[in-house]
């Protein structure tokens, strides 16, 4: 132990203390002759002890010196449990790299404990619990699991342990790091780490999958391809095939032939997706015989599936000008088409100007017109909304679907049902013309929706609107309900009337258009001469709109589309509003046989996030939030848990990425067979945690103590001795 010793630097009080020192000295030795010499020396003894005393305590006196207890030397062994720790190639015996690195964690625990705290913790993709040697040895042992992120777990380890309290850092894995932070920056420099690497550093002799590129977003119907790289390890000439499936169908296959131990090759394997949405296809490897590892043969990936153009159904009973120009501005983006359809019957739909066999194929109904939709138009009159067809497009918009209802000059509206009740409009005087020359106006709601902004700001949006030749108006509407905001209205005389409204129904969004006349915007002077003119910025920018109704979710869920098997999927559940957060509960559900439900918790930021457990397979989360006793949303989102693979992409050790460690921080690194350079400098006393101790002794109690009872005892003394 290194002892320093300093004290104050002003030495007035010091010299005045030593002179009184002095003088009570003097005063025992002249002024009391008569006294016996036996107490003459107690009291003078009493005298400098006390003065002794004050004299150490006015000098300031501070001792500093170095201790390293076990408690502040604390070791931590992270060790690995990913998915490669499985390979049996841990030591001569064929046990695997994870039993030959459990079994190491617990050697060196208990060879180690006398001189360090130690703490051990498996990791994979994420650090596990942090235990004690003896949880260590009793904990239950289970398969290992997913990618390898020792940066991850290097960051949330000096998150749970205080660095100040780390002496050494050991880390015992096959090296291999595939996912999450850079270790080396998540590490910095501040505890010396050591690693011990398992396992060999040439291939094992297995055929696996190496990679796999597969476009995010196919088109239906159409051919793509998916590509498998094919890696041969340790083996001799293999032959196989690649193949692609989704549940039980088969989708694609391919050959392939690795000549030589250690060749590659990429396998395109064509395939075509019919149905829309996302899609979970298995690629597996077949006819691999003698195969020591099979872990590697399977993979699951996500594709999603899209229409070659997104259709836009519109019901009407009749096709003209209006219904042509608004077709023209949807389809200037050519990922838009428009679908025409009639009205027939009650509650069917036809699409128009089919003749021959086809119009024999009878109606089909709105719903399946609507099913693979996100927008539609739809006249607003009695003829196309019946109250069957009505309530399927309520439907449509409560599932989040968005609607254009555009007022028809010659037929009557729908009669009053559930549909014009959701809208909230009233109307009045039908077929009443707005007379000619009556300009469009927005209103203030209209000078911020990017609907009516024409893709400008406001002044630019105005002149345009005021520039635009002039429309009828079929219905002079008012509002039952602030569901619709006006956004462009027309007035005649005292009276504004609505021309363009905007707001929300159910899940979706909702657009009425009361003009006829409109085609006419498109043979302004832009349009004429070959320019954009306003109907793609206007009907295209609001079938766009319309298509973004899921913006407006009150709840979104979140989840990776892919989550590897024995892994708990991480979910969030996010409020548009999350002030509203607060006091509320939020959940998600697995419906079905067996469904399962867990509460997410909240967060400062205001949304909620957890994590469910489930099997391999194909699910749907649900996820609620409930606020005093109602649901304020809910959403859902498929996801699949099963092998990603990337893992077993490369199966070989690799010591270069704790050498790294080691070198950086100080520490050593050594293959699991060969631990002695690494096991002799964490017993060497260089790898300690050392704390300084200062011991400001002039508030040390013992010297006030000394100090009281000095002075008590000389007066009492002197008093007995009739001194005073």
């Amino acid at each position: 132990m290194n002892v320093t010793f300093t004290t104050a630097s002003n030495l007035l009080v010091p010299a005045l203390i030593l002179l009184a020192l002095a003088l009570g000295v003097a005063l025992y030795v002249t002024r009391y002759p008569a006294l016996h010499p036996r107490r003459r020396a107690v009291l003078l003894a009493v005298r400098t002890l006390t003065l002794s005393a004050l004299l150490f305590a006015a000098l300031g006196p501070v001792v500093r010196y170095s201790t390293a207890s076990r408690e502040r030397n604390r070791m931590l062994v992270l060790v690995d449990h990913s998915g490669s720790m499985e390979v049996r190639d841990g030591d001569a015996s064929g046990r695997t790299r994870r039993e030959v690195a459990d079994s190491a964690a617990g050697a060196i625990a208990s060879d180690l404990q006398g001189r360090y705290d130690v703490r051990i913790a498996p990791f994979d993709a994420s650090l596990g619990p942090i235990m004690t040697p003896g949880a260590w040895k009793g904990a239950a042992s289970a398969r290992g699991a997913g990618e390898t992120a020792l940066g991850d777990a290097l960051r949330e380890a000096l998150d749970r342990i205080d660095p100040d309290s780390l002496a050494a850092l050991l880390i015992l894995s096959d090296g291999a790091v595939n996912r999450g932070e850079d270790p080396q920056r998540a590490l910095g420099s501040s505890v010396p780490t050591f690693g011990l690497v398992t396992g060999s550093a040439s291939d094992p002799p297995t055929t696996g999958i190496g990679g796999i590129d597969v476009p995010a977003e196919v088109v239906m119907g159409q051919p793509a391809v998916l590509t498998v790289t094919v890696r041969q390890g340790s083996r001799p000439a293999t032959r196989g095939v690649a193949r692609l499936s989704e549940g039980p169908r088969e989708l694609g296959r391919a050959a392939f032939a690795l000549p030589h131990p250690g060749s590659t090759t990429r396998v395109p394997i064509p395939f075509t997706i019919q149905e829309r949405g996302k899609h979970f296809i298995t690629v597996r490897l077949d006819s691999l015989p003698g195969d020591p590892i099979v872990k590697n043969k399977r993979r699951l990936v996500a594709v999603s599936a899209r229409p070659a153009k997104r259709a836009v159904p519109l019901l009407a009973s009749a096709w003209d000008w209006d219904l042509r120009s608004f077709s023209r501005g949807v389809e200037a983006d050519t990922s838009w088409a428009v679908m025409r359809l009639v009205p027939s019957g009650s509650s069917g739909v036809v699409p128009f100007g089919v003749t021959g066999a086809a119009a024999h194929s009878g109606p089909q109904s709105l719903a399946t017109a609507l099913r693979d939709a996100h927008v539609a138009a739809v006249r607003y009159d009695s003829r196309t909304l019946t109250p069957e067809r009505s309530a399927e497009i309520l439907r449509f918009l409560e599932r989040g679907g968005g609607v254009l209802f555009w007022a028809d000059p010659l037929n009557r509206p729908p009669a009053e049902g559930a549909l014009t009740q959701a809208l909230g409009l009233q109307w009045r005087d039908f077929g009443r013309p707005i007379l000619s020359g009556t300009s469009l106006e927005l209103t203030p709601e209209g000078r911020s929706h990017e609907v009516t902004l024409l893709g400008g700001d406001a002044a630019s949006a105005a002149a345009a609107w005021r520039s635009l030749p002039p429309v009828q108006v079929p219905l002079v509407l008012s509002l039952r309900e602030p569901r619709l905001a006006p956004l462009l209205l027309v007035r005649f005389g005292n009276e504004a009337t609505p021309v363009l409204l905007a707001g929300r129904i159910g899940q979706g969004r909702v657009a009425v258009l009361n003009a006829t006349g409109v085609y006419r915007w498109g043979l302004t002077a832009s349009g004429l001469a070959g320019g954009a003119g306003i109907e793609p910025s206007f009907f295209g920018g609001l079938t766009t709109w319309l298509a973004q109704s899921e913006d407006d979710r009150v709840v979104r869920i979140t989840a990776p589309d892919l989550t590897p098997a024995e892994r708990p999927i991480p979910v969030r559940l996010a409020l548009s509003n999350p002030a509203l957060a607060r006091g509320a509960r939020a959940v998600v559900t697995v419906p079905g046989r067996g469904g399962k439900t867990v509460a997410l918790s909240a967060s400062a930021q205001g949304d909620f996030a957890g994590s469910i457990e489930l099997p391999e397979g194909i699910y749907t989360l649900q996820g609620r939030v409930d606020r005093g006793g109602r649901t304020l949303g809910t959403d859902s989102v498929r996801v699949a848990v099963g092998e990603q693979g990337v893992e077993f992409e490369s199966l070989n050790a690799d010591s270069g990425v704790l050498e790294r460690l080691a070198s950086r921080s100080g520490g050593a690194s050594a293959p699991m067979d060969r631990p002695t350079p690494v096991l002799a400098r964490l017993r060497s006393p260089e790898i300690a945690k050392a704390r300084i101790v200062e011991l400001d002794l002039f508030h040390n109690t013992w010297i006030f103590v000394v100090l009281i009872l000095g002075a008590t005892t000389e007066w009492v003394l002197r008093k007995r001795w009739h001194l005073l």
